[in-house]
Order: structure tokens, then sequence, then C-alpha cells
């Protein structure tokens, strides 16, 4: 590591360019490469024309989220002790209202028209100590993380003040009782059980144990290192639980509703690392409505994941020069092991822990190029015996009803130049979802130091 302005030698990377060793590592690396002509063209073969309603079926309404975080050093003489900020951020965008945006008179967009629709973007903020910092004077970084994790998701942040918080959110998604596999603080098992109206227990060693733990984000924190991958499983973890969240108050109060909402999420559908269980109660939650809106007639709800990056979508911009425009493809398991992860001996069903909805690609008649996710038609993923069996039930197009063509439907309709594979509710989402360097982060600084004293410590 470098000392503080010092800066690297011009040649330090001929070491490596000479080194025969260097040469001989790559060459003995499988990775996922372009495709040759034909091979493209034999890959492009199997997709099939998108499909499309005669008439558009959209929603009424479209729920997008995205998250970012922020971890902030307290100190430029401390920039290992440092503060998390979680900000996930939700735009409701009213489809009437969107389709009146623009003045017909002279077809161009209506400033004010779209100042409002950005006031109806609802952030949600989150503060947790990161590393190297006690919380609540608890003796160690990872109980006091436990704590504030608790503290957080206890906020009702609803604006009905209406008792929705995140922590009951928990035990109601896992069945008006949860029970943790162990305590964390003396590793008992089983663990503590928690109903909604106790959401923190006392452990027969003294410690208090507390209904988050069930997320298993402590896991991830060090005394001593770096603790933002936590900040990150946490993220990830707390945008679908606000998802479970909304649906579930819907669901409540008036189930019908849910047939005319789209949820969109920047991401995958799935949770990964130490929370990723949750996978499996949003999968379970989903199919619980859509079963219940079926019995009332009504179109299932869309909820719609969206990935901006990652091997799918490079696989996909490889091949997009390849693929007329208006085509689909669903990846089933054994394309994605051949043509992108590679693996010499694959999962039984690839993301069985982690994923709780099906990916597509789809290439749109404007020829931009999306990768989407469906939820899973199911309620779990024991279907035929779980394995190889949920692998090849879950791309069966039948399975997904009318959601496939409406998911196309919603991209066409608010795919956007902007931004490469963008949607509108999405870049709104991430517009206030987004925590920038400057002035956003600068000024997270500024927060940081003078609520921790930091300024007045150093003068």
């Amino acid at each position: 590591m470098p000392y503080n302005r010092e800066t690297a030698g011009k040649g330090g990377h001929s070491d490596f360019i000479r080194n025969p060793d260097v040469q001989k590592f790559l060459g003995d690396c499988k990775y996922l490469r372009e495709p040759t002509d034909a091979e493209a063209k034999e890959l492009a073969a199997h997709f099939m024309p998108a499909p499309k309603s005669q008439v558009a079926n959209l929603p009424r309404y479209v729920v997008a989220s995205d998250a970012s975080k922020s971890d902030t050093p307290i100190s430029d003489k401390l920039p290992s002790t440092q503060i998390g900020f979680l900000k996930v951020s939700h735009v409701l965008v009213d489809m009437e209202k969107y389709a009146n945006l623009t003045d017909p008179s002279n077809r161009f967009v209506d400033p004010f028209k779209v100042a409002d629709m950005h006031r109806s973007a609802s952030p949600v903020t989150f503060v947790m100590p990161g590393s190297n910092i006690r919380y609540c004077g608890i003796d160690n970084v990872r109980d006091g993380f436990r704590r504030a994790l608790f503290d957080q998701l206890c906020i009702d942040r609803s604006e009905s003040q209406s008792g929705q918080v995140l922590a009951r959110m928990l035990v109601a998604i896992n069945g008006e009782n949860l029970t943790l596999s162990a305590n964390p603080c003396c590793g008992i098992k089983p663990g503590t059980t928690f109903d909604k109206k106790s959401l923190i227990k006392s452990c027969d060693c003294g410690a208090e144990v507390y209904v988050t733990d069930f997320l298993r984000l402590h896991e991830g924190i060090s005394d001593f290192g770096d603790n933002a991958s936590a900040m990150t499983r946490m993220m990830n973890a707390v945008e679908h639980l606000l998802l479970a969240g909304f649906i579930t108050q819907v669901f409540e109060a008036q189930p019908e509703a849910l047939s005319g909402i789209a949820f969109i999420l920047d991401g995958p559908l799935g949770i990964f690392g130490e929370p990723a269980k949750l996978s499996q109660r949003l999968q379970s939650l989903i199919h619980k409505v859509n079963m219940r809106l079926a019995e009332m007639h009504l179109q299932p709800m869309l909820v719609m994941g969206l990935q901006k990056t990652g091997a799918l979508m490079d696989h996909a911009l490889l091949l997009k020069r390849f693929l007329p425009d208006g085509v689909l493809r669903i990846v089933d398991d054994e394309y994605r092991n051949k043509f992108i992860t590679g693996g010499s001996s694959p999962a039984a069903n690839f993301g069985n822990e982690t994923y709780y909805g099906q990916d597509f690609l789809f290439k749109t008649e404007s020829g931009r190029i999306f990768n989407f996710a469906i939820p899973y038609p199911f309620k779990d993923k024991t279907f035929g015996g779980g394995g190889v069996a949920f692998a090849k039930a879950k791309v069966q197009m039948s399975r997904y009803g009318t959601l496939v063509e409406r998911a196309c439907d919603l991209i066409r309709h608010f795919e956007m130049d902007l931004y490469d594979n963008s949607l509108v509710p999405v870049a709104l989402a991430h517009r206030h979802a987004s925590i920038s360097l400057v002035p956003g982060g600068k000024m997270l600084d500024l927060l940081v130091r003078s609520g921790l004293g930091a300024n007045k410590s150093q003068s």
C-alpha cells in the first residue's frame, strides 16, 4: 500500500508483462468470451418473438425502487472509523398523469407536471454504525450493529404512523411466528421465537436477542475490519423487505388494487449473503397474493426486477448485434451454465437459495436490450420434488400466464434514450436514491463529524 500522496512508479506493470507464469495463468483461465459469428447466430436462433398485446396491457400505477449507500469516515485522521448511510427511494408513477406529461398542442413535455412526478418520490433513510463504531455504549461493534439494526427497523416510517414497521414485517412473512436458528449471543439452538408483539427478548444467558437477528447481518461484522459488505447486504435486504411491506399493506386493505400495480426493482429478484432466506418468503408472499387475485378473477400482480449489469447482461450485449429486434429468451439453467457461468458441476437449480425470480433477455423493437426477471409462479421451490424438476418447471412459459407479455409491454412503454437499457420509473427512483459524492457525500461527511464531535476532539 502506498503512503499518503505517494504516486505509483510508471514501470510497475512490467514485472507482470515479463513474467511467463502470468501468461500461463491467463492461458489456464476460462471466462465469458465474445462468441464467434457462427456461435452467435446459433444462439440467436433460439430466441423467440417477444409477446405483445394488441393494446398494451399496462398497469394503473407503477412503483419503482432503487437503493444506495455511503460509508463515511468520521474524520480525515480516522478513515477506517465509519458511519453507514443507506437510502431506498420509491417513485409512484400514475400512468394517466404520465400519459398527459406532453402538451397535445405543441408536443413538448410540461415541466410543472414532471416536477410533480418528482415530488411523488418517497426516500427512506437508515443510518448504521460502521467500522470501529460502538453503538449505545455496547462494548463491541458486532452487538452494537445488531441493536442499531433492530432500532432502525422498528421505526414506523409510514406517513399515517400505522405501525407498519419492518421488524414486524419480518414476523408477518414468516407466518406470524419467527424462530431463530440459533441465538447470536451464545449459539443456543433452536433460538428465540418472536411474534408481532414481542420483537425483543432476553436469552437464558442474559443477553438481548432481537427479531432482526433473523437476517444474520451481524455475521458479516468485525470489530476491527471493514464492514462495508455488511452494509451492502443490509441495503439489499431492506429494499426487498420494503417491497414486502408495501405488498402486504395493500393486500390487507384492498387486495384487488394489486392487480393494477406493477412493482419494479432495480436489480435481480434475489437476496444474497446472510439474509438470503428472505427470498423464499418473498416468493411465497407474491404467490399467495396472485392466488388470491386469481380467485377474484383478476390478473396477477406484476413484480419485475431489472438488471443493468452482471454476467447475464454482458452476455446479452455481446449477442445484441446478432439478434433481430423484438425477440425474447427465457434463460434456462443449461443455457446459463454453458454460455455464461461456465460451471463444471452446476447446482441442480441455479439460485436455489438466493433467487425468487426467473431471468429473461428481451431485445425491444427499438433495438434496446433488457435483462428482466419475474417471480417464480410457485409457492416454493419444492415443486416436483425440487432440484432439477423445479429448474425445468420454472422455464415453462405457459406457467407465467400474461406476466411476460405485460412485462414486455411495460418495458416498451417506458424505455428511454437517456441511459443505456433504462426505464423511466427506475431512472427516477435512482435519481432520488443515489447519494452523490459532491455535494451529497460531502454533506454526510460534515454531518457525521459534527454529530460525533470529531471536529471538537481535533481542535
